[in-house]
């Protein structure tokens, strides 16, 4: 099955499953209105109901990311000097250094001690780590070749007025221009393999270390980019001080949030979804062409029980738009699993535009330790990336907190 019919026969089913749960929505309310509680047949059906319309959302994500990676490797084709430094390289991890010709070996040295991870082994790994990090997939994302990026900060307008053709024209205020700046930080990875493995002949052992180095890498970093708190460390979406004020009062860094009213949950009355409106709403405008909502899957089950004074759900299974669908016309994604479950203060939804809000930095090259000595008889990997990320623009996003 070819993807774009894949992604055809997904998005009917998932459409099919959406409108049946929400017959059973209405049968549940029905029941408890007349009998003062739901059926258990009704509520067990509904539940899994849920649970299928969470698989299938899941597996038109994946899709949607594997036409995202075939799009963007389309036609890519490596030179001759890149294809033996690929070469060399699986040498180099199958038998050690001796095993190499000396002239390929000296392309991938590390003057600070290990090897280079050749450029398309280490790019298929951060394109393996943004299908895992979904921060990758929407942040504002820079290569480096120094120890931190640097920018500018101007988030005040020029003054000025109206004035008449002979009239006086006094000197303006100024805008303050302040500076961010960016530190990378290591991450390593230690994957360890037995050297009859990777002399099998059957075994990959660039695709195993791609998989195994990649993996790792999009745990630690997609956790950072929430909730990293600077030391040592990227700093997170989630880590920037709150407060409730709004742009034109709150102090440039901090964040705003908007509550639901309610710990732990959303209000009854009047309506549940209306803290999403006041969430998009704070949101300036300016911002809302690239802006989504991010959250678990486990909030976004919640969130499609939501309904708007009409009784219509507020969450729509329009896939053409976003990975899940959207909410009140935005989109939608709730791959970001480690933004918190829905609890007491909970800070479970960030809606915004995160290309303008945080930025990604990722050092020029990973580099490679081969060690056959310590843990015999496995070899091992040690892997390291230098990465850091932080908020530059905090006007751009908003979170919704679960709190009174």
């Amino acid at each position: 099955m070819t993807t774009e019919v894949e992604l055809k026969s997904l998005m009917e089913s998932t459409q099919k499953a959406v409108d049946s749960m929400r017959e059973k929505a209405e049968q549940e309310a029905h029941e408890i209105k007349k009998f003062g509680a739901a059926q258990e047949e009704t509520k067990t059906s509904l539940a899994k109901q849920q649970k299928d319309i969470d698989a299938l959302i899941d597996a038109i994500s994946e899709v949607k990311k594997n036409q995202m990676f075939a799009a963007e490797h389309k036609g890519v084709q490596l030179s001759q000097a890149e294809m033996e430094q690929k070469a060399a390289f699986g040498q180099l991890m199958r038998k050690g250094e001796n095993a190499v010709e000396q002239k390929a070996l000296s392309t991938l040295s590390n003057p600070d001690g290990g090897y280079f991870v050749p450029r398309d082994t280490s790019g298929r790994i951060i394109q393996k780590v943004q299908d895992f990090s979904p921060m990758r997939r929407y942040a504002s994302v820079q290569m480096i070749s120094s120890d931190a990026l640097e920018g500018l900060i101007d988030n005040q307008n020029v003054a000025g007025g109206w004035v008449g053709e002979t009239e006086a024209r006094p000197a303006t205020a100024t805008p303050k221009v302040g500076m961010w700046k960016i530190p990378v930080h290591e991450i390593y990875c230690n994957p360890q393999a037995t050297q009859r493995m990777l002399d099998d002949s059957e075994i990959n052992p660039e695709a195993w270390l791609i998989d195994k180095v990649s993996q790792y890498f999009a745990r630690s970093e997609a956790d950072a980019f929430i909730n990293g708190n600077g030391v040592g460390k990227p700093m997170g979406l989630l880590s920037r001080t709150l407060a409730t004020t709004s742009d034109a009062s709150r102090a440039w860094g901090t964040v705003q949030k908007v509550k639901t009213g309610v710990s732990g949950g959303f209000a009854v009355t009047p309506n549940g979804g209306d803290a999403l409106i006041d969430l998009i709403t704070a949101l300036h405008p300016k911002y809302w062409a690239g802006a989504i909502f991010t959250m678990n899957r486990y909030t976004l089950g919640e969130v499609r029980k939501l309904k708007d004074s009409d009784g219509n759900y507020i969450w729509n299974p329009d896939f053409t738009t976003a990975p899940s669908g959207t909410i009140l016309g935005m989109g939608v994604d709730s791959s970001f699993d480690h933004l918190p479950n829905i609890g007491a203060g909970s800070k479970s939804i960030v809606f915004g535009n995160l290309r303008e809000a945080y930025q990604i930095v990722d050092r020029k090259g990973m580099t490679i330790l081969r060690d056959p000595f310590t843990n015999k008889p496995f070899v091992g990997f040690y892997t390291t990336m230098r990465v850091g990320g932080d908020v530059i623009n905090s006007e751009a996003y908003k979170v919704l907190t679960f709190e009174a």
